[in-house]
């Protein structure tokens, strides 16, 4: 579909997908106060985008995502201050923790499929919650783990935004580059004709499982960044409001869009804090407001950009 100008739907759409990154970049030169907003929009940003790789391309639903964005948080404290690791060799580690987790977990996880698969997903959520509130030794239990600085050289809000955008770019590189790999086309064709994949010989559990550990990386990368931005960490990072928060985002953006997770996840996270800071009442109107834009775009915000009707 080409538009005026000489630009297709598919160009105008990958212009819209930087555009959080653009208002970031901005919020830092401008606005200065917003940085720590713009962190955090980076991090919801990847933990989105990883979901829509379970959901959007490899189309299974999960509810337990949460794990691997508190896994890769409690990795990073963890490593820092009981491991004695340099910050940088923690930050770098925390993702791997969360893919091992979801290597472990995804393994049973795609023995199921439809709502047996969610509530799996769901139950090892709550295992890892179980865990990290309890295990006071280790996690501190229900009173976190505190004092979880990045190292002096990014110690300043603008150094540590940088090292944020980085890590994000770096994530969004990567899963372009699996999503637009024959292994991204495969997961596709599955998730569209699963019966038919299986007949040409696709491994449909070995296919899903790589991308659960895929995500679960990435996820993690982002409670690695939320760990250091906010210097500590707590057990609400994995209980499942945490998991809900990004399948809004995608559902908002536009499920199985390249730019749907990052425009819900930048449109969600603005009202989120701009509303809390106004009313007391923030959940319901929140809620309504998501509610509202939902219906109104039943293909995501980027489907509407893109011209796309239900």
């Amino acid at each position: 579909m080409t538009h005026a100008g000489g630009y297709s739907a598919d160009t105008r759409i990958r212009w819209i997908e930087w555009t959080p990154f653009i208002a970031a970049i901005a919020c830092f030169f401008l606005l200065p106060e917003y940085v720590p907003l713009g962190a955090r929009i980076l991090i919801y940003i990847l933990y989105a985008l990883s979901l829509d790789l379970i959901v959007g391309y490899a189309g299974i639903i999960t509810l337990g995502h949460s794990a691997y964005f508190g896994l890769g948080a409690y990795g990073a404290a963890v490593l820092l201050q009981l491991a004695g690791l340099p910050m940088p060799a923690a930050f770098v580690l925390a993702p791997v923790v969360a893919a091992l987790a979801a290597c472990v977990f995804g393994y049973f996880c795609v023995r199921l499929t439809s709502i047996y698969f969610a509530m799996l997903t769901l139950a090892f959520a709550q295992i890892v919650y179980a865990v990290v509130h309890q295990w006071d030794d280790v996690t501190g239990g229900d009173n976190g783990m505190l004092s979880v600085w990045p190292a002096r050289w990014l110690g300043s809000p603008s150094r540590y935004y940088y090292w944020a955008l980085a890590a994000t770019l770096v994530g969004l590189l990567l899963l372009r580059l699996v999503t637009a790999s024959p292994f991204g086309l495969t997961l596709r064709a599955v998730r569209d004709h699963a019966r038919r994949a299986e007949a040409v010989g696709v491994n449909i559990r070995a296919l899903q499982w790589t991308a659960f550990v895929v995500a679960g990386f990435v996820a993690g990368l982002g409670g690695a960044i939320y760990a250091f931005l906010k210097g500590s960490v707590f057990p609400v990072y994995t209980e499942s409001p945490m998991s809900v928060q990004p399948l809004v985002m995608v559902l908002l953006g536009g499920v199985g869009s390249p730019s749907g997770p990052l425009i819900g996840a930048a449109v969600y996270k603005l009202l989120d804090t701009v509303i809390t800071r106004h009313t007391d009442y923030w959940q319901i109107v929140l809620g309504a407001i998501l509610l509202l834009l939902v219906l109104a775009f039943p293909r995501g915000i980027a489907g509407m950009l893109d011209g796309r009707r239900p």
